[in-house]
């Protein structure tokens, strides 16, 4: 996947820490103009644009929210270049952030226990540097539509997320069959009969995608996810390896292709893998801890075994299994 060079682009700014829920629900309230009540849940921010001339035509902006691979909602943000969702990542999400139709950036939201209960992300983005790099060939992360298509793709997703499972297979054919190279809507699709348990459907489904943007990364990791389920380590280590290689950020492909080749007994090259999901995504990926200590006691590592219940005890403190951890660390540091 190809992204605009964001180093110089794209400042992120996050304020994640809990705060009143009246402070809280006020500002959500003068981010939204709606009557909010206190303590809605919401993930909400503000995207301003640096060095943007007086008189210059403000760009269009949307913010995209993704769970688990899957888009939960894409709205446009108000002329104060403020965004809201009204609901709220079990516990993370990504946030997306695109620019006339390029991506120009995205951060990963964690819910941290006892984290209030709206999360406030805010994103700068210098207005020069991005017209020195939104050339044409680089393309945004989702699939241009019409409004009306946009509409329909929201009202599938709105049916996708409800598990309403037939509703929404009729719906994504229904925007497939206006335009068959939407690779988001085939990918959906294909995650809809996942979720069926109809596996060959989802294969081709995600196979569709794949045909008309070899890079997505959402397919690729959704048919690798695929692959594993039906214990095809091959090919889901190939598949993983070509996700990672889209998105070497994306701490769910590292994930992934690190069980991918466990599955295929190459240990030695899952570790690398687990550990860089891990970097990628601390809190989110904390389990992998316990993975990574599992492989290495198995090993005889147990040193570094007790190093890794050591990390994972620091991000889940109050985990039911903390004694025996810390026993484990004693006996082994």
């Amino acid at each position: 996947m190809k992204y605009l060079a964001l180093a110089s682009i794209f400042l992120l700014s996050v304020i994640l820490s809990p705060t009143a829920a009246k402070a809280q629900t006020d500002e959500l309230r003068s981010a939204t103009g709606l009557p909010i009540q206190i303590g809605q849940p919401a993930v909400f921010g503000q995207v301003s644009i640096k060095r943007l001339a007086s008189g210059e035509r403000k760009p269009t902006i949307h913010v995209t929210m993704l769970e688990g691979g899957t888009q939960i909602g894409r709205v446009q943000v108000n002329d104060a270049g403020y965004y809201y969702f009204l609901q709220m990542p079990r516990t993370t999400a990504t946030l997306l952030v695109e620019i006339n139709n390029f991506e120009v950036g995205r951060a990963v939201l964690a819910v941290a226990a006892g984290a209030s209960r709206n999360l406030r992300q805010d994103f700068t983005v210098d207005w020069e540097e991005f017209k020195k790099v939104s050339t044409p060939g680089v393309i945004s992360a989702i699939y241009p539509r019409s409004e009306e298509a946009e509409k329909a793709f929201e009202t599938a997703m709105k049916s996708s997320r409800d598990k309403d499972n037939q509703r929404a297979v009729a719906q994504f054919n229904a925007i497939l069959e206006k335009d068959p190279k939407d690779f988001v809507a085939w990918t959906e699709l294909g995650t809809v009969f996942f979720r069926m348990n109809s596996l060959d459907n989802a294969e081709a489904c995600y196979f569709k995608a794949i045909e008309l943007k070899k890079d997505y990364v959402m397919a690729l990791l959704n048919l690798g996810k695929l692959y594993l389920s039906r214990q095809k380590a091959d090919e889901a280590v190939l598949v993983l390896s070509n996700a990672v290689s889209s998105s070497q950020a994306n701490a769910d492909a590292r994930h992934y292709l690190g069980e991918a080749y466990l599955m295929a007994k190459k240990g030695s090259l899952a570790v690398p893998q687990l550990k860089e999901a891990i970097k990628l995504a601390p809190d989110d990926k904390a389990e992998l801890h316990l993975r990574l200590a599992d492989l290495y006691n198995a090993a005889g590592g147990k040193k570094l075994a007790a190093e890794e219940y050591k990390q994972f005890l620091k991000k889940r403190p109050d985990h039911p299994d903390k004694d025996k951890f810390e026993k484990y660390i004693r006996d082994n540091q």
